[in-house]
């Protein structure tokens, strides 16, 4: 399985949340350079934005959207099916963050965490994908080919370290509870995967990696003082793996690409 052709997009309809900024503008913009129409799906769009006002010219259409609110994804769903008449992909980027949390260097000891913050981080981050993730696969297997894309984090990996002996990825980052709320995306996609393989809808799972977007370098500082390095990665360097996994069908479902590891096996 390789990326598209530019032209093969034509036609598509890409849906993809946290779609203004970040990763999420990055491959909103990407999508629409080769041909697709785009639903851009954000909490929050600034007055004026740029891209917005892109996506609506290219056929596609810009929508506010709180993913955990069962009646704004309803009407995003409905007015994208009314704009666009199809969703061929879906890209679950919308996150919360550490970040969000934690603002000054964004890293938490599990003890020193609120129970509000696992459920507020779970309420999106796993939830929340759910739900929009019910609405947009409709039309996927109505037509019984599609792709989502799930934005995890690898911190959700475990590393074998005997025989029936495992451990955490990177537990010392004090990555809590994001690590956790995207351990359980990446589970549960897995678990769709599986679900949806006989209607020919893929489901696959990215790591971007520690990855520049809306505040992240004024984390670094903060992170520098706890002893925790954050080079920080430019949104485009996903865009390879995910203009691939857009094409994806079910025969290539089902995994997880790390997407620094996998740019440079490309590149060997």
């Amino acid at each position: 399985m390789s990326a598209t052709p530019a032209h093969d997009f034509a036609g598509r309809v890409v849906a993809i949340s946290g779609g203004a900024r970040g990763i999420g503008e990055a491959l909103s913009r990407a999508f629409m350079a080769r041909g697709a129409r785009v639903v851009a799906l954000d909490r929050r769009w600034d007055e004026g934005s740029a891209l917005a006002h892109d996506v609506h010219a290219g056929g596609g259409i810009a929508l506010p959207c709180d993913i955990t609110n069962d009646a704004q994804v309803d009407a995003a769903f409905e007015a994208a099916l009314a704009r666009c008449g199809r969703i061929d992909v879906l890209v679950n980027n919308a996150a919360m963050r550490q970040r969000d949390f934690y603002p000054v260097n964004g890293a938490c000891a599990v003890l020193d965490t609120e129970d509000s913050h696992w459920e507020r981080m779970h309420a999106v981050n796993v939830v929340g994908t759910l739900k929009l993730t019910r609405r947009f696969i409709r039309p996927m297997l109505a037509q019984r080919s599609g792709s989502i894309i799930n934005v995890s984090a690898n911190g959700s990996l475990t590393l074998p370290v005997a025989p029936g002996v495992s451990q955490g990825n990177h537990p010392g980052l004090l990555n809590q509870p994001y690590d956790a709320s995207k351990a359980a995306l990446t589970s549960m996609s897995f678990y769709l995967a599986q679900e949806v393989k006989p209607r020919n809808v893929a489901v696959n799972v990215i790591f971007p990696g520690p990855t520049r977007t809306t505040g992240s370098d004024e984390l670094t500082p903060g992170r520098a003082a706890l002893g925790l390095k954050m080079e920080l990665l430019d949104a485009a360097h996903v865009l390879p793996v995910c203009l691939m996994l857009a094409v994806a069908d079910a025969q290539s479902t089902g995994k997880a690409y790390d997407v620094v590891a996998w740019n440079a096996a490309q590149q060997a």
